[in-house]
């Protein structure tokens, strides 16, 4: 079991370089269930975004493998692992979906009521991401028609980790009372999906180039764009548009997400640290994107700077246990996209 242990510490920063820095700030006895949960909810991410898939094989991968969760049976794993064979395994995501039984036999050395919380929700997120799989030719064309379609996507591929983490956090620590897990299932959903839609606005050029598309039908008729004219030099300012409606949005959620960290009793300094440093490097990033919204029409990839990582990390920890000062950083961030939102709009 330890050298299995080690696979999946040791893949996590492969295919994650976000989550991985952060879940090793965890307690030591929530660092491996996090982890693990995340590997599990990665695998579904890769079946669902895999261009060698059929969406015929995707819909079928992604219900065997909530079933896997679901109801435990040995056919549904064996039919599963037998249909992975038609993924590739080039990248370091596909190699993980291969390696499912080395990180299922991690999952399964936890309680039953840890393998419990976990199960639930990587359910319910492989099922979610079937509803919304898609065809390689087809995404560009036809993938999310509405403002509320996004808000159901986001809600499947990230707010349910917001409700697995709130399950995992009150499992742990007993300074976590119902009446705090409560309060905190209300902006679970939120903290992901806050998250998520940060990482969609930051990929949004880089997921048309290769054939997909998170912007709703509904906003693009509403500024009077399509998933190709959006590029078009002449229609920057309607693109910018679009791009600060989609930010708006993500502050909402990140708001939320906010309160949701401060929920969090302050004696638990590493879950405290865990949620907060996503969140203000979310923050940045939106900072960094509304600086310059139209380079995220360039072929650059946008991302903050290791100097403002560090910096973020660094107040971070000063900050920690203080509600009072971790709000006032964050409001400090917000004003200074705000600024740039009215000052462009």
């Amino acid at each position: 079991m330890r050298e299995k242990i080690k696979y999946c510490e040791e893949v996590l920063p492969k295919v994650s370089r976000t989550f991985a820095p952060t879940i090793r700030r965890l307690p030591a006895g929530l660092r491996l269930p996090v982890a693990v949960a995340y590997l599990l909810c990665r695998i579904a991410d890769t079946i669902e975004d895999s261009p060698d898939l059929s969406l015929q094989q995707k819909k079928r991968m992604l219900t065997l493998y909530a079933n896997i969760f679901r109801k435990k049976e040995a056919l549904n794993y064996e039919k599963f692992l037998d249909a992975l064979k038609n993924l590739p395994a080039k990248s370091e995501d596909e190699k993980l979906a291969h390696n499912l039984p080395v990180v299922l036999d991690v999952f399964h050395s936890f309680s039953p009521s840890m393998q419990g919380h976990i199960a639930r929700w990587v359910a319910e997120m492989s099922l979610g991401m079937r509803k919304y799989a898609q065809a390689r030719q087809k995404r560009r064309f036809s993938f999310l028609k509405s403002m509320k379609e996004l808000d159901e996507y986001t809600y499947y591929v990230a707010g349910t980790v917001g409700y697995l983490l709130t399950e995992l956090f009150y499992f742990y620590s007993y300074k976590i009372t119902p009446a705090v897990k409560s309060k905190l299932e209300q902006l679970a959903e939120s903290f992901g999906k806050g998250l998520q839609m940060v990482n969609i606005i930051r990929d949004m050029a880089a997921d048309l180039r290769r054939g997909q598309s998170y912007i709703p039908d509904e906003l693009l008729q509403k500024y009077k764009l399509t998933r190709e004219t959006i590029f078009e030099k002449e229609n920057a300012d309607r693109a910018q548009q679009l791009f600060n409606e989609l930010i708006q949005d993500a502050v909402k959620n990140l708001d939320r997400a906010l309160d949701y960290t401060l929920l969090i009793p302050k004696k638990e300094t590493r879950i405290r640290l865990f949620c907060i440093l996503p969140l203000f490097w979310a923050m940045r990033t939106l900072e960094l994107i509304q600086r310059n919204t139209l380079a995220l029409l360039g072929s650059e990839k946008i991302k903050i700077s290791k100097r403002v990582i560090r910096k973020e990390f660094f107040l971070a920890l000063i900050h920690v246990n203080s509600n009072r000062l971790m709000r006032w950083h964050y409001q400090k961030i917000r004003k200074e996209l705000n600024q740039n939102l009215i000052y462009q709009g």
